[in-house]
């Protein structure tokens, strides 16, 4: 099985080698560096001591299907169950547990968009993605006994998947989702989603090059798990990372340029509600006829039968019925679903060798959403909000966040926000930027861009970010020149922002006004070092208050001074209600004294970086606290949280000549169950510490752990 697999793969390998080279000799509509015409040497994957994988190909097609092949090696049960939720039969291989995921795919049609996705591309661009998909099943040929029943139910992967997956996670994930959904309806929504980033101008910089930090906050595990990698290639020279399952990059640090991305919410996903009227919809005072079809889901069973059920799917010229309120017909639609080039965007901004490149990379449009930090080897930075956001003719965000009448076609939106119009900051006389999921304005400061020159949808009114605060307060007040180092450690960095806005009050009110156990955690936050280390004995006490008060301090009265964007480092300060913001105080100063028996425990014994094998003491604090070193917790059991959401991959780069850059991607490279790989990286974590980012053959052979040669 092991020869004949290898020898499929150097079949398929050179079958889309001669194909993607006819087509290049053809197609000169989209320009890209010219491929080899012929296989001149083997293809390598070398897997280093950290499992991260190092593929070097003499060629596009085959630096694919090696990555492809990679991908499965370190994650073909969870990517092969995600690539089954992409077609909506998850529950037809893994049971009814995935049903939800089914609905959600099938309703809003991913297998057909994925198919039309498919049909879409660059006869060039496509035939790389068909060499992914040819890496995928040829590990899977070659690993038969290596996989479960339900794995094996999945294969062979078509590109369909490879789109499909894609639309799932960007589109039906990080626009909108079930979850998303049902907040928005209820007029309530909190993004779990998260990031930091950071780009630094030669003139801020030490050395005089530009400096980029990339720091990606997500769940530790499932759609969103990422995956570190080197991709080195002619015309390639690309490190970073990507949610299992992708064919491209989305952190991305070749040798020339660099971007990295955090979420920015535009309004993009347009719900409306629906007047019914002799069994169709009104639109512009007609009736129009639903588009109505059944979709049938499989649901494997616990015994291994298999029940079918009926799922009536109705279409609109909106987008899909995707929900009911007080029995009007609620449907959405989603933008960017015509542009199916998302993935050759991720390869050409990689494959840029400048910013004139990247940005005509950018001017594609087809990437919906992402704030992109960028810095390059030639000294350039930037910020761009990213988005593909509809014209809209009328309507503020909120407006269009909420739920809009269905029967204007006036309010349905065909065209985007052209590239020209959307907010971006390049090399900024502040020398840096920034943000952390913040709206685009805080980008720098003082601000730099008017919020009132550009389209309403732009940006979520949810005011700057705790984490945005941090880092403009570090940014701001930084040395007149920013080394590596103060990059790195500012990264690592678990002071709390908030600490830093309110335990000087909390602390004053206590003694002035608290009962004696308020007096007693007063000075536990009075001698705190206001970090989140793994032997800081305050946070416990700090994190309890701050989870009880409210975000917004709305269960203590509110802000005494609201936030307000355009003076991050004094708002917001105060609460209005002294006496209840004691009584909280009071209270969880019981509960933590009952719980550990001490008022001041280490956080290290509380926050646990625990996966696999692996269990060692946690540091950083939850995004709302405002430490850059973000760590989401679960709920508390037996007095112990563990990290499940936060800092994932994270890197910080210098585009020096030779590139100096340092990496870590916490929870570990592999999903494969019995791997050392996962959780192997959680050591360093526990002790902040990063990797070096090992690039060239001879650092690579000096950690290595495995080779696979084609």
């Amino acid at each position: 099985m092991a020869r004949l697999s290898a020898r499929l793969f150097r079949c398929s390998r050179v079958r889309v080698l001669l194909l993607a080279t006819l087509v290049l000799a053809g197609c000169k509509s989209v320009p890209a560096p010219a491929a080899p015409t012929a296989a001149v040497s083997s293809t390598e994957i070398l897997w280093d001591k950290y499992g991260v994988p190092h593929i070097f190909a003499p060629d596009h097609p085959s630096l694919f299907q090696a990555y492809g092949y990679a991908q499965m090696e370190a994650h073909s049960e969870l990517l092969l169950r995600l690539y089954a939720q992409a077609r909506g039969r998850g529950a037809e291989f893994y049971g009814p547990e995935y049903l939800g995921s089914d609905k959600w795919v099938r309703t809003n049609g991913l297998p057909a968009t994925a198919k039309q996705w498919a049909a879409g591309q660059s006869v060039e661009f496509a035939s790389l993605i068909a060499a992914f998909a040819n890496g995928l099943n040829a590990w899977a040929a070659e690993h038969q006994a290596d996989l479960s029943p339900e794995a094996k139910g999945v294969l062979p992967i078509t590109v369909e998947d490879v789109y499909a997956h894609g639309l799932r996670v960007i589109h039906y994930d990080w626009i909108v989702s079930p979850r998303r959904l049902e907040r928005r309806l209820a007029r309530w929504e909190q993004d779990v989603h998260g990031s930091n980033e950071w780009a630094i101008a030669p003139a801020r910089s030490a050395t005089g090059k530009a400096l980029l930090m990339s720091n990606s906050h997500l769940q530790w595990g499932d759609i969103h798990t990422y995956f570190e990698v080197q991709l080195t290639s002619p015309g390639v020279t690309s490190y970073g990372a990507v949610w299992v399952g992708f064919p491209v990059l989305r952190q991305c640090f070749t040798e020339y340029v660099g971007w990295t991305q955090t979420t920015n919410n535009p309004a993009e996903s347009d719900l409306y509600k629906l007047v019914l009227k002799d069994g169709g919809y009104v639109l512009d005072g007609q009736v129009k006829p639903f588009d109505t079809h059944t979709e049938t889901i499989k649901v494997k069973q616990a015994d291994g039968s298999t029940t079918e059920e009926a799922l009536v799917v109705r279409r609109t010229v909106h987008g899909p019925v995707v929900a009911e309120r007080g029995g009007a017909p609620i449907a959405i639609r989603v933008a960017a679903l015509d542009r199916p080039k998302m993935f050759e965007q991720f390869w050409r901004m990689g494959l840029a060798k400048n910013f004139t490149e990247w940005e005509t990379a950018m001017r594609m449009q087809q990437l919906p959403l992402f704030n992109t930090a960028y810095a390059d080897r030639d000294g350039h930075i930037g910020y761009f909000y990213n988005a593909t956001l509809w014209k809209h003719p009328t309507g503020d965000y909120q407006f269009w966040q909420g739920v809009v009448p269905g029967d204007k076609s006036e309010l349905i939106s065909n065209e985007i926000v052209p590239w020209d119009d959307i907010p971006k900051v390049v090399d900024p006389l502040q020398g840096w930027v920034q943000n952390s999921n913040d709206m685009p304005w805080t980008s720098t400061y003082p601000m730099t861009l008017d919020p009132r020159k550009f389209a309403a949808g732009f940006a979520a009114p949810q005011g700057i970010t705790q984490r945005a605060q941090r880092g403009i307060r570090i940014l701001s007040t930084a040395p007149g020149k920013i080394t590596f180092e103060n990059v790195k450690a500012w990264k690592l960095s678990t002071r709390v922002e908030t600490a830093d806005q309110f335990v000087d009050e909390i602390v004053a009110t206590a003694k002035a006004r608290g009962t004696a156990r308020a007096r007693k955690a007063a000075d536990v936050l009075a001698r705190w070092d206001r970090q989140g280390e793994v032997d800081s004995d305050g946070m416990l006490l700090f994190f309890k208050f701050m989870t009880a008060v409210g975000s917004s301090f709305e269960n203590i009265g509110g802000f005494t001074v609201p936030t307000d964007d355009a003076r991050p480092l004094d708002t917001p300060r105060g609460f209005k209600d002294a006496a209840k913001a004691m009584a909280v105080l009071d209270r969880v100063a019981g509960e933590v004294e009952k719980e550990y028996g001490l008022l001041n425990p280490r956080w290290g014994d509380v926050l646990r970086f625990r996966r696999g094998t692996v269990d060692v003491p946690g540091n950083g604090a939850p995004s709302e606290l405002g430490a850059i070193r973000t760590i989401g917790v679960s709920p508390f059991k037996d007095g112990k949280v563990d990290a499940v959401q936060g800092d994932t991959f994270f890197a910080v780069v210098e585009y020096s000549v030779p590139q100096r850059a340092e990496v870590l991607l916490n929870y570990g490279n592999w999903s494969k169950k019995g791997s050392k790989h996962i959780g192997d990286q959680l050591p360093l974590a526990s002790k902040k510490q990063m990797r070096p980012m090992w690039r060239t053959k001879a650092e690579i052979e000096a950690n290595l752990e495995s080779r696979k040669t084609f």
